[in-house]
């Protein structure tokens, strides 16, 4: 009699759903990345780096700051989140994101509350949607140099 294997491989999502999935995390991680920015602003940095008159340089710095923690959280957050749904090479996704967005905070320093949470949903849904594309890519290695190269044109042209 023959034997018959079953393999429990790992299940991902290549389905359009997974697509809206992907958007939606980095929605909901831009509105997270607002509000946890202002909360690490107020109640961690500023504390913390505008205590003595010494420190001065710091203190103008703390929405930066709290920006790049934020963004760290959030992009290990959001990974953890995007492999428990089984989304498709999730890292790509949560990485790339993190360093194009490295410096959005200091982007949106100045603008209205709203304004900048707009700015912050819109931006991180974009990036997810965008390098969420590139990570369906059928080749591992292709969609990394690829994800690598968006990012790094991106950030340039931010400089510019």
């Amino acid at each position: 009699m023959a034997k018959q294997q079953v393999t429990n491989a790992p299940q991902v999502n290549h389905t359009t759903r997974a697509r809206f999935y992907i958007i939606g995390i980095g929605l909901v991680v831009g509105l997270a990345y607002w509000v946890t920015t202002v909360l690490l602003t107020r109640y961690v940095v500023e504390p913390l780096a505008c205590r003595d008159i010494a420190t001065a340089a710091s203190c103008v710095g703390a929405i930066g700051i709290a920006g790049k923690i934020a963004t760290v959280l959030l992009a290990t957050l959001s990974l953890l989140v995007m492999i428990r749904v089984s989304l498709f090479r999730p890292i790509i996704i949560a990485v790339a994101t993190a360093v194009v967005l490295w410096n959005l905070s200091v982007y949106t320093t100045g603008l209205f509350w709203a304004e900048a949470l707009a700015w912050s949903i819109v931006l991180y849904g974009l990036s997810y949607a965008l390098f969420g594309w590139i990570a369906r890519q059928m080749n591992l290695v292709l969609a990394i140099i690829v994800a690598v190269a968006v990012a790094v044109m991106i950030r340039i042209a931010l400089i510019f």
